[in-house]
């Protein structure tokens, strides 16, 4: 569930930076392959930062390693969210922040707001597997929400519970000495109860300008983060966008500023390749094209890359175990024109890119 889980790679290059400041001896080789392979964006996925932090817990003689990189994290570590949040008007503002934003940080947590009588509860769920890292992910993010309460209201976290989901374990008396409120363990809900005449208190760094613009730039996030694509979906995008089918991994690979080579790899760690990725194009387009127009034969084939119908024929019957005629004939009984004009059609378009290239 956890494979298309994303996770700010941000988030990263701090645990990078903690397991050099611990002299950790790490895989530094995967790191490295692991931030060539994301080279230039945003986010990375949440499987990789799960093996990336596990290695690091694994190499370190601290236990309570979650508490104690939490101890590290600056608000600004948490990009436009955290500039927000350091704005916000009172502690309120700044949980609702924190709760409809932080998925443009890490996408395997989801925050919810629960307020019951006289106590808020901003609430902590897993949405994908957290293992093997499930106890130092609640330690860094309950750790973290109490810094942020801290900043905004000083002192008042004092009145603050914070609940973890599991046993208390061996280091329990780490949690008391480094979190400023009462700690439960074996709790059936995850987060951090507040009382609800807390979330009023004005933040000394408040400036509603400076959080409404950093809402647009949270706003801007999201939506890009929702659109993240894998290689293959970006690949699939240019060549629909392009209505050219035709379109060969030279000119792919430039579109997406990589390299021939960089791309036909890169494919490879997403378990496809160029030629399969187009053909997977050039089958859903055929039926498309077929059910749904009144195309020739030879014309479809012409759009869909092909220089002559007989090498569309022979891909089509090997997808449909049926001639494109046939097919077509089957599902809407239409047979199609029986004319060919792709001889004419070919020349237009060879007439058309000349052209273009001329210009």
């Amino acid at each position: 569930m956890s494979d298309n889980v994303l996770s700010s790679i941000s988030y990263l290059h701090q645990f990078i930076r903690y397991s050099e400041e611990q002299n950790l001896e790490l895989n530094y080789s995967h790191i490295t392959n692991t931030l060539e392979k994301h080279k230039g964006q945003d986010f990375i996925p949440f499987n990789d930062f799960k093996d990336f932090v596990h290695d690091i817990y694994s190499k370190s003689s601290c236990p309570w390693l979650g508490l104690h990189f939490a101890q590290k994290i600056q608000l600004s570590s948490h990009g436009s969210l955290g500039f927000a949040v350091s704005h916000g008007i009172d502690l309120g503002e700044c949980l609702e922040l924190i709760s409809r934003y932080y998925q443009t940080r890490l996408q395997a947590i989801g925050i919810n707001i629960q307020v019951n009588g006289e106590d808020c509860l901003l609430e902590i769920k897993e949405t994908c597997t957290w293992e093997p890292i499930r106890e130092l992910l609640y330690e860094v993010l309950l750790a973290s929400l109490l810094n942020v309460i801290e900043f905004v209201i000083g002192k008042g976290v004092e009145q603050c519970t914070v609940c973890f989901p599991y046993k208390a374990p061996a280091w329990q008396d780490k949690y008391v000495e480094l979190l400023p409120c009462s700690v439960h363990f074996d709790a059936k809900t995850a987060g951090v109860t507040i009382p609800k005449s807390l979330l009023k208190i004005t933040s000394v760094t408040a400036n509603p300008r400076s959080v409404e613009l950093a809402r647009a730039q949270c706003d801007e996030e999201l939506s890009r983060l929702n659109q993240f694509d894998s290689l293959e979906q970006k690949v699939v995008s240019l060549v629909e966008q392009a209505h050219d089918y035709s379109l060969s991994i030279e000119e792919i690979a430039r579109n997406l500023n990589m390299s021939k080579s960089t791309l036909a790899r890169k494919l490879k760690t997403e378990n496809t390749s160029f030629s399969k990725v187009m053909a997977n194009l050039r089958k859903a387009q055929a039926k498309n094209l077929l059910l749904n127009t009144q195309s020739s034969i030879e014309a479809i084939a012409l759009t869909l890359g092909y220089d002559d119908a007989s090498n569309f024929n022979r891909s089509f019957k090997r997808w449909f175990d049926s001639s494109p005629s046939q097919f077509r004939l089957a599902q809407t009984g239409y047979l199609g024109s029986t004319s060919s004009h792709f001889d004419s059609i070919k020349t237009r378009s060879w007439l058309i890119r000349t052209v273009c290239e001329l210009v």
